[in-house]
Order: structure tokens, then sequence, then C-alpha cells
């Protein structure tokens, strides 16, 4: 396994996206049909941005809505990915991979008309500088996946346990029963630090909100399940927004501008920002436009 050095000087393992979606076909279904119905509300880009795309598995539901895209992620084996799965893009110009640090990034402010940022912050050790730094690059408005921990099951978790301290208090919470990054959060903790920013937001779809629900079925019987359980998931898409799945996406759109970095509120997450230097070819004419030093 790989490693690179990250600002902190701590070493960060490299890692490849892709993996986690292995035997997760229903939750990348949901997943794709809640993004076919959000994302034509950030509008035609210039410019959008993928922040933390990993190998590019959503460039589907923007590709045509941008004139130019850039993939940003800490991964230098998903960029590679990346780069095979959007090679007609790079080639025509249309396409560029970016590996910086969410908590950093190289671009000049508002870069980007529009961005999307899913899958992501749950792997943030900063979510207060990232949120600042990923909302600096972008112009208009972007769709931020807010994972949390206050949904259906966390709820039913945080009875059993007596932990309603934390289910509802404003600090972030590690997912049950992992190791790595796996961060949730009170939504409206998160609405209101990009409020803060600078952004009104607006909760738009629940997702993910039958989690696992294939879990100890055998293959034949979740084939046969998944319809009804792609059907339901679509319902409370709609109505379970806020509360039921453990993934709320919210729609940024820019009120005024952005807070100062500095006066970023700071969490109580003591790991470090595990991201790596920037590193983008010179032979991109188009991109150097919005870059900065």
């Amino acid at each position: 396994m790989a490693t690179d050095t990250a600002p902190s000087g701590r070493q960060v393992a490299e890692y490849e996206y892709r993996t986690d979606w292995d035997g997760r076909d229903c939750a990348e279904l949901a997943e794709a049909r809640a993004l076919r119905r959000l994302v034509p509300r950030l509008g035609h880009a210039r410019w959008f941005a993928d922040l933390g795309g990993g190998y590019g598995r959503n460039a589907r539901h923007y590709r045509s809505r941008a004139d130019r895209y850039v993939v940003v992620d800490r991964s230098a084996a998903d960029l590679a990915t990346a780069a095979q799965v959007l090679a007609a893009d790079v080639t025509a110009g249309r396409a560029f991979l970016v590996r910086a640090d969410l908590h950093a990034l190289p671009f000049v402010d508002r870069a980007f008309d529009a961005a999307m940022a899913v899958g992501v912050l749950h792997q943030l050790p900063n979510i207060a500088l990232a949120t600042a730094e990923m909302g600096r690059v972008v112009r208009d408005r972007w769709l931020v996946d807010v994972p949390i921990k206050h949904d259906a099951l966390g709820l039913a978790r945080g009875v059993a346990t007596l932990r309603w301290r934390a289910t509802f208090g404003a600090d972030p919470v590690r997912a049950a029963g992992t190791t790595g990054p796996a961060w949730r959060f009170r939504l409206a903790a998160v609405r209101a630090l990009l409020d803060r920013y600078g952004w009104q937001t607006e909760v738009l779809a629940s997702v993910n909100n039958l989690y696992r629900w294939d879990r100890g079925l055998s293959r034949r019987a979740a084939r046969r399940l998944r319809p009804a359980a792609l059907a339901v998931d679509g319902l409370a898409q709609r109505w379970g927004t806020g509360w039921w799945g453990p993934h709320q996406y919210v729609l940024a759109e820019r009120a005024a501008g952005p807070a100062a970095v500095a006066d970023a509120p700071t969490y109580r997450i003591t790991e470090p920002a595990g991201d790596i230097t920037v590193g983008v070819g010179t032979d991109a004419p188009p991109l150097a436009a919005i870059l900065r030093c």
C-alpha cells in the first residue's frame, strides 16, 4: 500500500475508492436516481468541479451539463482509473484530473460555476476548514452530501445505547463499526456552517434510505427484492428529507461573500488533514486560467 506525506507530516495511506462499492449495487442505483434528479438544479456550468470525485463515477451525471470539468481527489490510484474512464473527455480537453487536498485547493476564488461533493464529508478531519475551502472555489451553487448521525437507524441506535447527547449534539461522531474516517454530523450544524460562509441551503433528498437492507440475504433473494427496495427508497428520497436516510443531499446557493477561513468554528476532530500536495500537468492551458500558485 503506497503512502504520501500529508501537510501535517503524517503518512497517509493510498486508497482506491472504487472498491468501496463492491456488492453495493442497490445503494449505487439509489444514489444515481437522486443525482439524475438533482444535478440539473445546478444549471449549466462553464467549469464544474467534482470535489472528492474519486475515479469519476459520477461524471455521467454532469459531463453533459458542463463545458469543462475537473475531478479533484487525493488518491492517485482513483485518478489513474478516472484517466481511463474519462479518457475521451481528457483527450478532448473537457476533463481535467487534479490531485489535491480539499483543505487547500489550488484554484482561484469562485473558479467553478457549480460543483458537487458527494461521498466526501465523512472523510474530512476538519469539516469547517474543508467546507470553507471547497465553497471558496464555487461561484454559484453546489450539491453537498451530508452524512448524518440522526437518521432513522441512528435514532434507534441512540435509544438502544442511551447516547442521546451524542446523537443530537452539534459535534460529529464516528460511525459505529468503522475503523477509518467515517464521520457523521448533525444536519443543522452543517447547514449553519454553510450559512456562516454565505450559502443559503435547501435539503433536497434523503439517500440510501434502506441502508444495507440486503445484509444476510442470499444473492438470489436480494436480486428479486431489489425493485421493491428501490421503489421504497425512491419515495423516501422525497418525504424522508432531513431525517430518514444516512445521507442528506443539500443544495447550497451563494447568498453573499464567504466568511474568512480563519473565522471558521472548530469541531472536536483531532485527526490531521489526511491529504497530499497538488499535482497538475503543465500541458493544460485552459486549466491554468483557474489555478493559483
